[in-house]
């Protein structure tokens, strides 16, 4: 008897285990995969109709994964990580409070004083941004700034050219931006400056002066780096805080998009886009439209 009911007993915490995992399953539910592919076959005709702006953080990430995994079964060539809405002009233009992620592919960098044409992508913008490329995986233990730096290699001017996928009128949130992989489309990556791990160059990394032009307006921006979050630095802090908590681990040679030091702006036809560091090796880099 004592057989039989342990027996029920053991059936009974089996199903209550399956009802819990399937509740699990459908609480973490998110978009369709047919979603990510209209997310994934963005061109310059094309545009996200079915992302819908009640969309939760966690919907959104759940959404990435599922955009992530196409482009990995195409080009299979990840390369690090984008952490955006790191400036408050964005964090309140897409009505989010935190910074979020996306991933960063090789496919998407091309080469510096490139020929693009504008309309690539569907809605194309252009934004000024700082990069860094990872030194070791001991950067997921820092727990200082100079512990950082110590596990950098360099700081590179950064132009990221994303495509915005919805129609003007489209109520776009912050974590639309993120269930499509925070609009990572394409990337010009400059010269790099070596990184090094004192004090002073910390200080540096808060002052230096980003000077954005184009050869039709002359200078459309000017910002510091100190609008990262008050250094570059502290986002990277932030980074290895969330995939900690995550459980991803940044690598050597992976490359950290740290965010917009000011605005984004649609890119225009025919004109030259420059951006450079001012006073701070005044490394300069460059793209062109057709």
């Amino acid at each position: 008897m004592f057989f039989k009911a342990n027996t029920y007993l053991n059936l009974f915490i089996s199903f209550l285990f399956y009802i819990l995992s399937l509740k699990n399953i459908i609480s973490h539910d998110c978009i369709s995969m047919d979603v990510a592919k209209e997310i994934f076959e963005n061109n310059s005709e094309s545009y996200i109709s079915k992302l819908n702006d009640n969309l939760t953080l966690e919907e959104a990430y759940c959404g990435q994964e599922k955009l992530n995994y196409l482009i990995k079964k195409k080009y299979n060539d990840p390369v690090g990580y984008k952490v955006g809405f790191t400036g408050k002009q964005l964090q309140k233009r897409f009505k989010i409070k935190a910074p979020a992620t996306g991933i960063l592919y090789e496919h998407m960098f091309i080469d510096d004083n490139s020929t693009i044409e504008h309309d690539f992508a569907y809605r194309t913008f252009i934004e000024p941004d700082l990069l860094v490329i990872v030194k070791s995986s001991n950067i997921m233990n820092a727990k200082s700034e100079l512990e950082i730096l110590d596990n950098l290699i360099s700081i590179h001017p950064f132009l990221e050219l994303p495509s915005l996928p919805f129609k003007k009128e489209t109520n776009v949130t912050g974590n639309m931006l993120v269930a499509a992989n925070m609009l990572a489309t394409k990337m010009i990556m400059g010269k790099g400056i070596e990184i090094k791990s004192s004090r002073e160059f910390l200080i540096k990394l808060a002052n230096i002066k980003t000077i954005f032009s184009s050869q039709k307006e002359g200078i459309i921006q000017e910002a510091m780096t100190s609008n990262l979050m008050g250094n570059p630095i502290n986002v990277v802090f932030w980074l290895i805080k969330d995939f900690n908590k995550r459980g991803i681990k940044l690598k050597k040679g992976d490359r950290i998009s740290l965010g917009s030091v000011g605005k984004l702006y649609p890119l225009s036809k025919n004109t030259s886009y420059s951006y450079k560091f001012s006073g701070f090796d005044d490394t300069i880099i460059r793209v062109n439209t057709k």
